[in-house]
Parts: C-alpha cells; structure tokens; sequence
C-alpha cells in the first residue's frame, strides 16, 4: 500500500490510528523504571502521537502519520520487542 492508498481507505486509517492511541496509551502507564531503561525508545514522541490521536482527531496529519508508518514502526516495534524479552 502506498499513502495514495493509504488515504482514502477509511477503514484501514481508523485502524492505524486505533493501534496507535493503544500503544501511546501502554506507554503512558509504564513505570518510569522502565522507561529510564530504554532511553533509544522514543516515548515522549509515542505519547505524544497517541494524544494527537485521542485529543485533536480531526486535525491528525495522514502524511504525518503515514511517515512514521514508514520510518519509525519498525524501529519502535524492535525496541519495543527487545525490552519485552528482557523485561
């Protein structure tokens, strides 16, 4: 799928921005502990995706989001993988 795709699919868009207000929200409730541990995560930006999500839904940049769909999920999602083997 590229972002043309991407856009207008309705269903697929409520779904990203679902799964991204989830993990903001997960990492809103990690103990500081263990997010000190893990300082290569990037947890300021993934809250603070997750309140652009939640608290100014309408306003959400799609080429924004798509960016971090191509850029920053893997990367996160490694990191998040390895302090769940660790943890």
């Amino acid at each position: 799928m590229n972002f043309d795709d991407f856009q207008p699919a309705e269903q697929t868009v409520k779904s990203v921005l679902y799964n991204i207000a989830i993990i903001g929200e997960a990492a809103r409730h990690l103990p500081p502990e263990v997010t000190e541990r893990y300082p290569e995560i990037p947890w300021i930006d993934v809250r603070g995706m997750r309140n652009v999500v939640i608290h100014e839904y309408f306003q959400v940049d799609l080429e924004i989001v798509w960016q971090a769909i191509q850029e920053d999920l893997t990367p996160l999602a490694l990191s998040l993988r390895k302090l769940l083997d660790e943890e």
